[in-house]
Protein backbone atom coordinates (compact mmCIF):
# COMPACT_ATOMS: atom_id res chain seq x y z
CA UNK A 1 0.00 0.00 0.00
CA UNK A 2 1.22 3.60 -0.67
CA UNK A 3 1.20 6.79 1.63
CA UNK A 4 -2.58 7.53 1.84
CA UNK A 5 -1.20 10.88 0.69
CA UNK A 6 0.93 9.88 -1.55
CA UNK A 7 -1.48 8.68 -4.16
CA UNK A 8 0.56 8.91 -7.52
CA UNK A 9 2.45 6.26 -9.60
CA UNK A 10 5.32 7.18 -11.69
CA UNK A 11 6.62 4.74 -14.21
CA UNK A 12 10.01 4.56 -15.99
CA UNK A 13 10.51 2.15 -18.91
CA UNK A 14 14.11 2.45 -21.01
CA UNK A 15 15.24 -1.18 -20.75
CA UNK A 16 15.61 -1.46 -24.69
CA UNK A 17 16.30 1.69 -26.37
CA UNK A 18 16.86 0.12 -29.89
CA UNK A 19 13.35 -1.58 -29.42
CA UNK A 20 11.29 0.99 -31.69
CA UNK A 21 11.57 -0.15 -35.19
CA UNK A 22 13.36 2.45 -37.64
CA UNK A 23 10.38 5.48 -38.39
CA UNK A 24 8.09 4.40 -36.02
CA UNK A 25 6.54 6.51 -33.35
CA UNK A 26 9.20 6.63 -30.07
CA UNK A 27 8.14 4.59 -27.68
CA UNK A 28 7.02 6.55 -23.82
CA UNK A 29 9.64 6.22 -21.58
CA UNK A 30 8.02 7.97 -18.46
CA UNK A 31 4.41 7.88 -17.10
CA UNK A 32 1.75 8.90 -13.92
CA UNK A 33 -1.45 7.35 -13.02
CA UNK A 34 -3.55 8.37 -10.14
CA UNK A 35 -4.83 6.84 -7.80
CA UNK A 36 -7.80 4.95 -9.40
CA UNK A 37 -4.77 4.07 -12.19
CA UNK A 38 -5.90 6.61 -14.40
CA UNK A 39 -3.09 7.51 -17.08
CA UNK A 40 -2.42 11.22 -16.04
CA UNK A 41 0.25 11.66 -18.92
CA UNK A 42 3.33 9.91 -20.28
CA UNK A 43 6.52 11.26 -22.71
CA UNK A 44 9.24 9.47 -24.85
CA UNK A 45 12.92 10.94 -24.42
CA UNK A 46 14.74 12.58 -26.97
CA UNK A 47 16.57 10.07 -29.36
CA UNK A 48 20.10 11.95 -28.10
CA UNK A 49 19.73 11.70 -24.35
CA UNK A 50 20.77 8.54 -22.23
CA UNK A 51 21.69 10.75 -19.57
CA UNK A 52 19.81 10.07 -16.10
CA UNK A 53 19.72 14.15 -16.15
CA UNK A 54 17.09 13.71 -18.81
CA UNK A 55 15.48 10.82 -17.22
CA UNK A 56 15.19 13.00 -14.06
CA UNK A 57 14.57 16.36 -16.81
CA UNK A 58 11.68 14.47 -18.32
CA UNK A 59 9.70 13.63 -15.25
CA UNK A 60 9.94 16.65 -13.97
CA UNK A 61 8.42 18.04 -17.11
CA UNK A 62 6.01 15.63 -16.94
CA UNK A 63 4.97 16.46 -13.37
CA UNK A 64 4.25 20.14 -14.20
CA UNK A 65 2.62 19.38 -16.93
CA UNK A 66 0.41 16.82 -14.89
CA UNK A 67 0.48 19.50 -12.12
CA UNK A 68 1.68 16.59 -9.96
CA UNK A 69 3.63 17.49 -7.21
CA UNK A 70 7.20 15.50 -6.70
CA UNK A 71 5.76 14.55 -2.84
CA UNK A 72 2.60 12.81 -3.91
CA UNK A 73 4.10 10.23 -5.81
CA UNK A 74 3.87 6.97 -3.26
CA UNK A 75 4.93 4.20 -5.84
CA UNK A 76 7.74 4.35 -8.39
CA UNK A 77 7.54 0.94 -11.31
CA UNK A 78 10.61 0.25 -13.12
CA UNK A 79 11.53 -1.81 -16.16
CA UNK A 80 14.53 -3.59 -14.99
CA UNK A 81 15.85 -5.60 -18.52
CA UNK A 82 17.13 -7.48 -19.92
CA UNK A 83 18.14 -4.80 -22.12
CA UNK A 84 20.53 -2.19 -22.71
CA UNK A 85 23.62 -2.03 -20.17
CA UNK A 86 23.24 2.09 -20.09
CA UNK A 87 19.81 2.26 -20.08
CA UNK A 88 19.08 0.25 -17.35
CA UNK A 89 22.01 1.26 -14.89
CA UNK A 90 20.36 5.02 -15.74
CA UNK A 91 16.58 3.80 -15.00
CA UNK A 92 17.02 1.59 -12.07
CA UNK A 93 19.38 4.33 -10.29
CA UNK A 94 16.99 6.95 -11.21
CA UNK A 95 14.03 4.96 -9.75
CA UNK A 96 16.52 3.51 -6.57
CA UNK A 97 17.02 7.48 -5.49
CA UNK A 98 13.92 8.86 -6.28
CA UNK A 99 12.22 6.04 -3.98
CA UNK A 100 14.60 6.87 -1.49
CA UNK A 101 14.19 10.29 -1.86
CA UNK A 102 10.64 10.57 -1.76
CA UNK A 103 10.24 7.58 0.56
CA UNK A 104 7.98 5.68 -2.72
CA UNK A 105 7.82 2.15 -2.65
CA UNK A 106 9.57 0.45 -5.23
CA UNK A 107 8.33 -2.38 -7.90
CA UNK A 108 10.89 -3.69 -10.08
CA UNK A 109 9.11 -5.33 -13.36
CA UNK A 110 11.12 -7.82 -15.50
CA UNK A 111 10.98 -6.39 -19.57
CA UNK A 112 9.24 -9.13 -21.24
CA UNK A 113 6.21 -8.61 -18.49
CA UNK A 114 6.00 -4.85 -20.09
CA UNK A 115 6.38 -6.32 -23.44
CA UNK A 116 3.95 -9.12 -23.04
CA UNK A 117 0.56 -7.03 -22.06
CA UNK A 118 0.27 -6.06 -25.90
CA UNK A 119 0.91 -9.28 -27.09
CA UNK A 120 -2.74 -10.67 -28.51
CA UNK A 121 -3.81 -14.54 -27.66
CA UNK A 122 -3.52 -14.88 -31.16
CA UNK A 123 -0.43 -14.42 -31.18
CA UNK A 124 0.46 -16.75 -28.25
CA UNK A 125 2.30 -18.85 -27.50
CA UNK A 126 5.31 -15.99 -28.27
CA UNK A 127 8.80 -16.07 -27.58
CA UNK A 128 10.13 -12.42 -26.35
CA UNK A 129 13.56 -11.70 -27.67
CA UNK A 130 15.06 -9.10 -25.94
CA UNK A 131 19.04 -8.01 -25.56
CA UNK A 132 20.39 -9.62 -29.04
CA UNK A 133 23.83 -10.16 -29.52
CA UNK A 134 25.98 -12.56 -31.45
CA UNK A 135 23.28 -14.96 -33.17
CA UNK A 136 21.66 -14.79 -30.01
CA UNK A 137 19.08 -13.21 -27.73
CA UNK A 138 17.95 -13.64 -24.27
CA UNK A 139 14.08 -15.12 -24.56
CA UNK A 140 11.04 -15.77 -22.68
CA UNK A 141 7.97 -17.09 -23.49
CA UNK A 142 4.71 -15.91 -22.97
CA UNK A 143 2.42 -19.01 -23.16
CA UNK A 144 -1.28 -18.63 -24.24
CA UNK A 145 -2.48 -18.33 -20.72
CA UNK A 146 -0.53 -15.23 -20.25
CA UNK A 147 2.06 -16.98 -17.95
CA UNK A 148 5.77 -16.07 -18.96
CA UNK A 149 8.05 -19.05 -18.59
CA UNK A 150 12.41 -16.82 -18.61
CA UNK A 151 14.30 -19.32 -21.15
CA UNK A 152 17.43 -17.22 -20.60
CA UNK A 153 20.10 -16.94 -23.61
CA UNK A 154 19.11 -19.08 -27.07
CA UNK A 155 20.40 -19.44 -30.15
CA UNK A 156 17.84 -19.91 -33.18
CA UNK A 157 17.86 -23.51 -33.30
CA UNK A 158 16.50 -23.33 -30.12
CA UNK A 159 13.54 -22.18 -31.84
CA UNK A 160 11.72 -25.87 -32.71
CA UNK A 161 12.16 -26.91 -29.02
CA UNK A 162 9.76 -24.44 -27.87
CA UNK A 163 7.01 -23.97 -30.80
CA UNK A 164 5.95 -20.42 -30.45
CA UNK A 165 3.57 -19.01 -32.68
CA UNK A 166 5.03 -15.92 -33.22
CA UNK A 167 8.62 -13.82 -32.15
CA UNK A 168 8.51 -10.61 -30.90
CA UNK A 169 11.69 -8.46 -31.07
CA UNK A 170 13.32 -5.74 -32.24
CA UNK A 171 15.25 -4.73 -35.32
CA UNK A 172 18.50 -6.22 -33.63
CA UNK A 173 17.00 -9.90 -34.06
CA UNK A 174 19.97 -11.68 -35.61
CA UNK A 175 19.58 -12.71 -39.03
CA UNK A 176 19.66 -16.92 -38.41
CA UNK A 177 16.29 -16.11 -35.62
CA UNK A 178 14.71 -14.81 -39.03
CA UNK A 179 16.11 -17.37 -41.53
CA UNK A 180 14.71 -20.35 -38.79
CA UNK A 181 11.03 -18.77 -38.34
CA UNK A 182 10.89 -18.57 -41.82
CA UNK A 183 11.43 -22.10 -42.30
CA UNK A 184 9.22 -22.67 -39.10
CA UNK A 185 5.98 -20.64 -40.07
CA UNK A 186 6.74 -18.50 -37.29
CA UNK A 187 6.02 -14.39 -37.82
CA UNK A 188 8.25 -11.77 -36.34
CA UNK A 189 6.36 -9.07 -35.00
CA UNK A 190 7.35 -5.97 -33.74
CA UNK A 191 8.79 -5.59 -30.23
CA UNK A 192 6.61 -3.22 -27.92
CA UNK A 193 8.40 -1.87 -24.93
CA UNK A 194 5.87 0.87 -23.58
CA UNK A 195 5.90 2.87 -20.16
CA UNK A 196 1.95 3.17 -20.45
CA UNK A 197 1.84 -1.06 -20.44
CA UNK A 198 4.34 -0.93 -17.79
CA UNK A 199 1.24 -0.81 -14.59
CA UNK A 200 -0.45 -3.45 -15.81
CA UNK A 201 2.84 -5.70 -16.10
CA UNK A 202 3.31 -5.25 -12.04
CA UNK A 203 0.48 -6.36 -11.13
CA UNK A 204 1.13 -9.49 -8.15
CA UNK A 205 4.64 -8.04 -8.06
CA UNK A 206 5.54 -6.97 -4.34
CA UNK A 207 7.75 -3.95 -3.58
CA UNK A 208 11.35 -4.36 -2.92
CA UNK A 209 13.32 -2.29 -0.58
CA UNK A 210 14.76 0.35 -3.15
CA UNK A 211 18.45 -0.37 -2.48
CA UNK A 212 18.01 -4.40 -3.86
CA UNK A 213 17.01 -2.82 -7.21
CA UNK A 214 19.36 -3.58 -9.88
CA UNK A 215 19.68 -3.97 -13.75
CA UNK A 216 18.99 -7.26 -14.97
CA UNK A 217 21.33 -7.88 -17.39
CA UNK A 218 21.30 -10.87 -20.48
CA UNK A 219 25.04 -11.23 -20.03
CA UNK A 220 28.26 -10.33 -18.10
CA UNK A 221 28.75 -6.79 -19.09
CA UNK A 222 31.57 -6.52 -21.72
CA UNK A 223 34.05 -3.67 -19.43
CA UNK A 224 33.47 -6.93 -16.82
CA UNK A 225 34.75 -9.64 -19.18
CA UNK A 226 37.95 -7.30 -20.28
CA UNK A 227 39.00 -6.73 -16.57
CA UNK A 228 39.01 -10.19 -16.11
CA UNK A 229 40.43 -11.16 -19.15
CA UNK A 230 43.45 -8.78 -17.89
CA UNK A 231 43.28 -10.01 -14.34
CA UNK A 232 44.05 -13.31 -15.50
Amino acid sequence: MTHPHRTITLGIEMSNPGANAPGASPAHAVALWDERETLLGSSALPDTSRGSDAVMDAIATLAQSCDVAPVSIGRIIVSIGPGGYTALRIATTSAKVLADTLGAELIAVPSARVASVSIKESHRPALIALASKKNRCHASLLASDGSIEELGIIDADALAAHAPRSIFADHHLPKSFHERASILGVEVCPLRLDVRDLLGASRGIAPIDPLLCAPKYAREPDAVTQWRARGS
